[in-house]
């Protein structure tokens, strides 16, 4: 009789990753190109270390609006390039004219993106980048690609100013927008929950960010957190999972009598996971490791990465000594 031995090899993930590449690691991202681009805000405040200027022009047959940004860590125009002539996959870089929206009203968006410093002061300026390095490679996303498609989710989403309305139609969308029909495309294209809450619920917002925004939202957030982590008077802690990302910002507030300011946001991809800040915690394995600094990441990898050699080695050993027993009736 012979006895057959069938090993199972379980490979287990020591930490799950929101991100691309886990885990996130704020030492190990950085800007490619450290541009200067134009602002909206004219040249007393203009954005630095972009690694892509921005230029846009709408108008509604009344109106035009120009729109100045810049783009850091990832494309976060990705969704609309593909709405755009002018651009290709193999390259963020280009020009061209843009479809709307559902819920956007204009008759002309014109959308470049360029690579050199000031490039998007104006059009011709932006097209002139552009056509001296056409084929720039596709910049690395520290944020996962996310459609509604396969990733939508419901979540709270709490009216903001005036308006009264969603998070994305209220600041981030573009103007001339119908503002009931943006919040129907909202709910209908959540990919990523958001909750924020500063001073233990003082300031509360639910977010629901659709497939357009939370690209754009998300690497705001990594650079929020690289911001924070150099300043003295701010302790950061962080941890992710693969359906959830932590972070909480403990800041001593030096001209409120040393007032310690609490602020904690939480990102999940669940629906109505963002309810509260318990509900968006639960989606750890373990909610004691919600609050984890970047050096308890390394002591916790270099740490299990020892148990889980040791565990191979001792499989592989038990393996040998079995096929020494392969002819036993």
């Amino acid at each position: 009789m012979h006895i057959f031995l069938v090993v199972f090899l379980v490979v287990i993930n020591t930490c799950e990753s929101f991100f691309q590449n886990p885990p996130l690691q704020l030492n190990s991202i950085s800007n490619l190109r450290n541009l200067t681009c134009a602002s909206d805000f004219g040249d007393t405040d203009l954005p630095i270390n972009c690694d892509y200027c921005v230029y846009e022009f709408f108008n509604n047959g009344t109106d035009s609006t120009i729109s100045y940004d810049c783009i850091y860590l990832t494309n976060s125009y990705r969704l609309v390039t593909q709405r755009c002539s002018g651009f290709i996959k193999s390259s963020d870089v280009g020009y061209g004219l843009c479809s709307q929206l559902s819920f956007e009203y204009f008759d002309i968006d014109l959308l470049c993106i360029c690579a050199t410093d000031l490039c998007n002061e104006n059009f011709t300026t932006c097209k002139q980048s552009v056509d001296s390095n056409p084929n720039l490679p596709v910049l690395p996303s520290p944020v996962r690609v996310l459609n509604a498609d396969s990733s939508g989710i419901t979540c709270q989403d709490t009216p903001l100013g005036l308006l009264n309305s969603t998070y994305y139609c209220v600041r981030d969308s573009t103007p001339y927008i119908n503002m009931s029909q943006c919040e129907e495309y909202v709910k209908h294209h959540t990919v990523v929950c958001m909750y924020l809450e500063s001073d233990i619920g003082s300031y509360l917002t639910l977010v629901a960010l659709p497939d357009e925004d939370y690209e754009y939202v998300l690497t705001e957030q990594i650079q929020l957190m690289q911001r924070m982590k150099v300043k003295s008077n701010v302790k950061q802690y962080y941890n992710e999972t693969v359906d959830s990302f932590y972070v909480r910002w403990e800041e001593i507030l030096k001209d409120m009598d040393n007032y310690t300011m609490i602020y904690n946001r939480c990102y999940c991809m669940t629906d109505n996971c963002n309810v509260n800040l318990t509900e968006c915690l639960e989606l750890y394995v373990n909610t004691d490791k919600a609050n984890k600094s970047e050096k308890e990441y390394g002591i916790f990898i270099k740490k299990y990465s020892f148990f889980f050699l040791d565990t191979i080695n001792i499989l592989l050993i038990m393996l040998a000594s079995f096929t020494m027993t392969i002819n036993l009736f």
